[in-house]
């Protein structure tokens, strides 16, 4: 469910290397990819997050555009931007990234030069370029196919806030594999299977507490009818569980003072506890 308190995020440290929007966004890609940001943390406001980043709002928009259109972050209208609730995680990319520097170091290379051949390849194109940033997001789609995703992780984000009250429909299968070395944005017959998933869910869900409400009803005006006129509903009983009460005992209806009360024919309405 989504974080009241936006998700803390690590400082900004600003590279030469790279223009200071590709460097937040790759950051917070990292950051969502190893786990580090749970599904659904609620990241800084976009004026909040431009004045810690000490950017502009508009490059701060942008790097939230970049990551909704990867598929690693979702927009609520009125409440804010948060972590996608499905997104394929490599907890250990940032510990490999490191040894992997480690090594580069080790060989006398220097970490900037590795990452240069690692995009650039064979290209000889700037691996720091816009072009070259583009390259490394997710492959490009249509507009129509963008939209769609938009929109896919907005109903699943909705249906997993809807879900929060229902304790016993929430759990894992509604998101595609998160495991393995190569995290991977959902395909849009993944996203509607999870949103077709978790709309059936949601359904049997309110379902079963519309069912479960019924019972609970029943079972109050039982016990008010047993209360008034005990003798009517003799050796009679409705559980805690089925009244909706905490507990495991049950409310019965049995005579008052044992055996003299039932030839009397005195009743009473008795709680027992009836734990085991």
């Amino acid at each position: 469910m989504a974080q009241s308190k936006p998700a803390d995020l690590p400082e900004l440290v600003r590279t030469d290397d790279l223009p200071v929007g590709v460097n937040l966004a790759w950051r917070l890609q990292v950051l969502i990819r190893s786990g580090r940001l749970q599904p659904m943390d609620r990241l800084p406001g976009v004026r909040e997050f431009a004045a810690g980043a000490g950017v502009n709002v508009n490059t701060a928009r942008s790097v939230y555009r970049r990551l909704e259109d990867q598929g690693l972050a979702v927009s609520q209208q009125g409440l804010g931007t948060f972590v996608a609730p499905h997104v394929a995680v490599a907890p250990t990319l940032e510990q490999f990234a490191s040894e992997v520097a480690a090594e580069a170091v080790a060989q006398g290379i220097d970490p900037r030069e590795l990452a240069r051949a690692l995009y650039a390849g064979s290209s000889g194109r700037d691996p720091f370029s816009g072009q070259a940033e583009r390259d490394l997001d997710t492959p490009r789609t249509s507009e129509e196919e963008r939209s769609a995703r938009s929109a896919l992780r907005g109903q699943i984000a909705r249906l997993d806030a809807q879900l929060a009250p229902y304790p016993d429909a929430t759990g894992s299968g509604g998101g595609p594999s998160t495991g393995g070395p190569h995290p991977r944005v959902a395909s849009i017959d993944e996203l509607e299977a999870i949103r077709d998933e978790l709309v059936g869910r949601l359904e049997r869900a309110r379902a079963d507490a519309e069912r479960r409400d019924e019972r609970q009803g029943a079972a109050r005006r039982w016990r008010e009818d047993a209360l008034a006129d005990p003798s009517a509903h003799r050796w009679e009983y409705a559980t805690r569980e089925e009244l909706g009460e905490p507990g495991c005992g049950r409310a019965e209806v049995r005579p008052a003072w044992g055996p003299v009360g039932a030839l009397m024919d005195w009743w009473r309405v008795k709680m027992s506890s009836g734990c085991p």
